[in-house]
């Protein structure tokens, strides 16, 4: 087993054993002769560790409700979390959590507990390195096949999240070729892969055509799944204890049904693209950063060419934000960010004083787009969406693996000239091309992206926003001191009659109140 595993690895290796390991992992283990815990964390914190240290007594756990069952522990809330994530939507950006003196082990460290005090060590960290010989494609496509490869090993049935993006889609075509040519390698996915798409019959919201492209070329098994506002409101409580602290969006509920319905079909692992886009740089921001580097190299005809490219799916003002956003100052980034989504007026004023978080990255790479691509995997980004995948499957004992975030292929990637992942008007430019034979054409070509969204904005004028109504109405949301109460109500009240466009604001709102009531009341 996995833990024999980890158990002789540390007689061998000591707490070194851990820069062997690939895959990922948290774990403690007591060290008798030495008198000492010993706990570590994988590469990009796919698995949580938190913890609290009080006096000379630690405290460790996979799930901050862990803590309610030690009588010295009270949870409280963290107001700097509270008001960072309300105005800037920012969440797992910083070891804090949302409850006060609840920490989390970042991801690549270890942590050693013994009579000397606690000790946090790094273990592993992304560097520059040279690019492949030969074609960057060639190279990316042996290393994710691998991955994939290592990740189907299993002794339980094991399926695929299909969103119809290129990640996920990536996966399954990988899977689907494993499957056919070495079949070996692929006895958990059983005689037919089992695929798992959310949608929704909104337009805009439904991606069933890229993910039936997927499924006829793999002649998977698909399993469709969708739900209502009605169903969200009733299934809500639910989410928001399995999450155990505020997620950005009704999206990560889109998560937690697709799980629901793996496991109901039989399912123990579940394999998913989440690492893609901070890897192989599938974010509007990501093309901007490259944009940025071109301009400031002075490759005026190469920037010329990428905006001529990339006009066919985001307008020339889209263009020009995204190209000099990397030049603004953190300071201008974050008041512009509060005030364009509405945040700004929602936080309590209590809150509005609190010192914001430094950001800073300490990126060891030249380019813009290379720290911002950083920054996003290891800090913004990556790491809420990794505690939300997370706590969805675990919540239905459920097994998630995902691929894209094998460190060897995370390393390849960042050694890649930008071109290779920004380039000739496309976003993961060296995927498409790695998986050009695999992937079907309305997938390869590609330019838009959605995964696994929701119509959130138009539930908040239907049932969502009848319960957010009623949250924002009461005695418990006006007296917590996290939003504000009356500038809540008033833009939802305009919301709801159509006299603006709200969304994710309001979300948080109402959320931050759901998880106060779940987590620290009572």
């Amino acid at each position: 087993t996995d833990t024999e595993v980890i158990l002789a690895a540390y007689r061998e290796w000591g707490e070194g054993c851990v820069e062997r390991f690939n895959g990922m992992w948290a774990f403690a283990l007591w060290d008798g002769p030495r008198r000492r815990l010993f706990a570590s964390r994988d590469r990009f914190g796919v698995k949580p560790f938190y913890y609290r240290l009080d006096g000379d007594r630690l405290l460790f756990a996979s799930e901050p409700r862990a803590f309610r069952a030690d009588p010295r522990t009270r949870l409280e809330p963290n107001p700097r979390a509270v008001r960072e994530y309300l105005e800037q939507a920012y969440l797992d950006h910083t070891e804090e959590t949302f409850f006060a003196g609840i920490r989390k082990l970042p991801p690549a460290h270890s942590l050693v507990f013994d009579e000397r005090g606690l000790r946090i060590e790094r273990y592993w960290r992304l560097e520059p390195h040279d690019p492949p010989q030969g074609d960057p494609a060639e190279a990316v496509r042996g290393l994710f096949l691998d991955s994939v490869r290592l990740r189907l090993r299993s002794d339980v049935p094991l399926g695929t999240a299909l969103s119809g993006g290129i990640d996920s889609s990536a996966i399954a075509v990988c899977v689907d070729h494993l499957l056919r040519t070495e079949a070996e390698n692929a006895v958990a996915v059983g005689s037919r892969q089992r695929t798992f798409t959310a949608y929704f019959e909104v337009p805009g919201f439904d991606e069933r055509p890229y993910a039936e492209a997927v499924v006829d070329r793999t002649q998977a098994e698909p399993h469709w799944i969708s739900f209502s506002d009605d169903d969200l409101v009733t299934d809500l409580p639910r989410i928001v204890e399995a999450q155990g602290e505020p997620f950005g969006s009704t999206s990560i509920c889109a998560g937690w049904y697709v799980m629901r319905e793996a496991k109901r079909s039989g399912l123990t692992v579940m394999l998913d693209g989440q690492g893609g886009d901070e890897v192989l740089a599938g974010y509007r921001a990501h093309l901007g950063h490259r944009l940025a580097d071109l301009l400031a190299q002075g490759r005026l005809a190469e920037l010329r060419a990428e905006l001529a490219g990339f006009r066919s799916e985001h307008s020339a003002a889209a263009l020009l934000t995204a190209m000099s956003r990397p030049f603004a100052p953190e300071s201008l980034t974050r008041l512009v960010r509060a005030r364009a989504r509405g945040s700004a007026t929602l936080v309590h004023p209590d809150l509005r004083g609190l010192p914001a978080d430094a950001g800073a990255n300490g990126s060891p790479f030249p380019d813009r787009l290379r720290r911002h691509q950083q920054l996003i995997l290891t800090r913004r980004g990556m790491p809420e969406l990794l505690r939300y995948e997370d706590r969805n499957s675990m919540a239905h004992s459920l097994e998630a693996r995902v691929p894209f975030l094998d460190y060897r292929l995370v390393e390849l990637c960042f050694s890649l000239p930008g071109g290779e992942l920004v380039g000739g008007g496309q976003t993961k430019a060296v995927l498409r091309r790695a998986l050009a034979d695999l992937l079907p054409p309305s997938v390869r070509e590609r330019r838009d992206k959605l995964g696994f969204v929701t119509p959130e904005r138009q539930w908040l004028r239907g049932r969502l926003g009848e319960l957010a109504a009623d949250v924002f109405a009461s005695r418990s949301f006006a007296e917590r001191g996290f939003v504000d109460a009356p500038a809540a109500r008033r833009r939802l009240d305009r919301h709801r009659r159509g006299e603006l466009e709200a969304g994710m604001e309001l979300w948080r709102a109402l959320n931050l109140e759901l998880w106060a009531r779940a987590s620290l009341d009572g």
